[in-house]
């Protein structure tokens, strides 16, 4: 609670006065410019001296402002190092609203040192090297260049963000993909504006949380303010580097979140924001309109009576809306939670995946079908938080209708190759249905509390099947069909479309199968669909050793590389979607031959994950083999790394297995 009373004046600069943490600093002195121990790693471009911010809460005319200082001391170790004499901020600034509601940075300061003649020589940055540029509606960017800066220079600099924005309260991120010797954060916080605090990640951190005061201006007066205040250091954080098999390594990175709860200031100012999912929803209804724009009138209710969906089954309804729709729109390359103006898409021609989600749920509901919003976290920007709600951390969604077996099924408008149940890898996101009695039985299929994970969808299939005949010579003449469906068909796709004609895939698949094509054809490459197929006639050659043939029983393995040989690993692995690999292979074994040993039938798990089996058996003279690799989950912890290694080091030598052919 606020507490009014008299106190001395206190001037501006008082109030807005920093402290730092436990840790001071000195002036650049020439036993700085030392080569970094961290430079040993040949993968260090640069060293954080340290890196320091504060947070707190201050008053203006207009009201409450967070003021944000950050200071940062970087040592350049190589040429690429340079880079971060270049620095990009990006805050918010709507030149048609409300001036009082934009952020601003000022107290911008930046140095570079070098060693000159063993002195230490300043070049302080002046302001025709700061630029500001609106690249949005809504956002500005400021850029600023320190000069003189070369391979072992120190660079410093420091500004202040003022933000009206408190459900904006910055995160901190203590690791950077480069080495951190110091790293220093608080937040000091009144007790009327309350905010989930996350601390996330694995390194050694200091944390504290205490009560304290603060001292502001309000309404004329003088006054002090119970708060809390909190506290994080870290020290020696090494490098955070990217590791395969991973959407967002920030969000594993060591960081402390902040996501506004409760505001409650006198005069009967209190206003919730997001403590439950129930919250969220409350939000989107009323600030992104959620609950009018799920009421908009189908635009192409006339064109849609030539759909033919009368008596379909959802599912098919559904299909096909979705292609007349992605007929008629074009995705603008962007993803959005609160859309600006769907019906205004329309006359365009084009908008974003919610302007045409909206669209497309018009025309679902038109159909008989409902559907709802599937609020995601885009995986390229990390997970939901596990431990609270959050409309923060949510950026688009997707369409989730049920389809007549009550099962829950999703689409989205900006993919150029979707389906139902075909979304981009990155929307297979986790989630949180907008309406959730949409289903009869919500949250069935959740994975924790009301959270979907999307990655788990079923029905993304490969299913190849391959007719071949091995001759005397000791060459594999045959054909090969793969029939993709879903997730995987969408991916085939993409690469389709992304080589620059049919000679140059062609030659890509003959030196990814180690053969030669005599026929390449393809069926629903284009557009829309959740099937795609693929024939190839195909020439291979088999190892000859004397009256003695070798070759693969699969004839093309699954799996060849192994992604998997760093001997541990910090991040986890998380793989773009549940799917199944099937492959039957036939290969005609000639007059006058025999298999001399057959390929035992095995069963590789890694329990709750994925699993692979595969046998073969003699057909007269066919050896028969069938192969099936199914990924149930895609996140496996980092805990689950080392079986996970075994795991694949088993896949790959049972796709690498040959058999011998012996002529008798």
């Amino acid at each position: 609670m606020m507490k009014t009373r008299l106190l001395f004046l206190l001037t501006l600069s008082v109030v807005c006065s920093f402290a730092f943490g436990q840790k001071k600093f000195s002036k650049v002195t020439a036993a700085d410019f030392a080569t970094p121990k961290e430079a040993a790693d040949s993968s260090v471009d640069a060293v954080y001296h340290y890196e320091i911010g504060e947070t707190r809460f201050d008053t203006k005319p207009t009201g409450f402002v967070m003021l944000t200082y950050v200071k940062v001391r970087m040592q350049i170790v190589t040429e690429k190092g340079k880079d971060y004499a270049n620095k990009s901020i990006l805050y918010f600034n709507d030149p048609k609203g409300l001036t009082t509601k934009n952020e601003d940075i000022s107290g911008i300061d930046a140095a570079s040192y070098n060693l000159v003649d063993g002195k230490v020589v300043k070049t302080s940055m002046s302001s025709k090297y700061i630029f500001k540029e609106q690249t949005s509606d809504k956002y500005m960017r400021l850029k600023f260049s320190i000069p003189e800066v070369k391979v072992g220079s120190i660079i410093e600099y420091k500004y202040t963000v003022t933000s009206p924005r408190f459900a904006d309260l910055p995160t901190w991120v203590f690791q950077h993909s480069e080495p951190v010797r110091y790293s220093y954060y608080s937040a000091t916080i009144p007790e009327e504006f309350k905010y989930h605090v996350e601390l996330r990640g694995s390194a050694n951190m200091r944390s504290n949380k205490e009560n304290t005061t603060l001292q502001v201006i309000w309404q004329g007066s003088a006054a002090s303010m119970d708060a809390t205040k909190y506290t994080f250091e870290g020290e020696d954080l090494g490098a955070f580097k990217n590791e395969k098999f991973i959407y967002c390594k920030d969000d594993y990175a060591q960081r402390v979140d902040f996501e506004l709860r409760v505001i409650d200031l006198p005069l009967n100012d209190y206003k919730e924001y997001t403590n439950t999912w129930a919250d969220v929803r409350k939000y989107l209804e009323k600030d992104c309109e959620y609950s009018s724009r799920l009421k908009i009138k189908n635009p192409y209710a006339e064109e849609m009576k030539s759909l033919d969906l009368e008596g379909k089954p959802a599912s098919v309804k559904a299909s096909r809306i979705f292609a007349f729709l992605k007929s008629k729109l074009k995705w603008d390359k962007t993803f959005e939670l609160c859309p600006k103006n769907p019906l205004k898409a329309v006359k365009e021609g084009k908008g974003s995946n919610a302007d045409l989600n909206f669209i497309y749920m018009a025309m679902l509901r038109d159909a008989g079908i409902a559907s709802t919003p599937m609020l995601i976290r885009d995986r390229l920007n990390g997970r939901l938080p596990i431990t609270y709600a959050s409309i923060d951390k949510l950026n688009t969604f997707v369409v989730a209708f049920v389809d007549d077996g009550g099962a829950l099924l999703f689409a989205d408008c900006s993919a150029d190759y979707g389906d139902i149940n075909v979304l981009p890898d990155h929307l297979m996101a986790e989630g949180v249905l907008y309406d959730p009695n949409l289903t009869k039985t919500p949250n069935l299929g959740a994975t924790r509390g009301e959270i979907y994970d999307l990655s788990e969808i079923r029905g993304n299939t490969t299913n190849t099947r391959i007719n071949c005949v091995v001759s005397p010579n000791g060459q594999l003449n045959g054909q090969r069909i793969n029939t993709h469906v879903g997730y995987n068909a969408l991916a085939y796709k993409k690469a389709y479309q992304a080589e620059e004609d049919s000679l140059a895939l062609t030659a890509k698949i003959e030196k990814n199968l180690e053969c030669k094509l005599s026929t390449f054809r393809t069926k629903n490459v284009e557009g829309v669909g959740r099937a795609v197929e693929e024939r190839i006639r195909f020439s291979k050659d088999a190892v000859v050793d004397g009256d003695r043939i070798y070759f693969n029983p699969l004839v093309f393995a699954d799996e060849k590389t192994n992604h998997f040989t760093k001997p541990d690993r910090v991040l986890p692995v998380e793989f773009p979607a549940a799917q199944t690999t099937t492959i039957t292979s036939v290969v005609t074994i000639p007059e006058g031959y025999a298999i001399e040993e057959m390929p035992k039938a095995e069963t590789i798990q890694l329990p709750g994950y994925m699993a692979v089996v595969i046998s073969s058996e003699m057909q007269g003279n066919n050896l028969v083999t069938k192969y099936q690799s199914v990924v149930d989950k895609t996140f496996i912890p980092v805990t689950e790394y080392a079986k996970l290694q075994e795991y694949w080091n088993k896949v790959l030598k049972v796709n690498s297995t040959m058999v011998c052919m012996k002529k008798m």
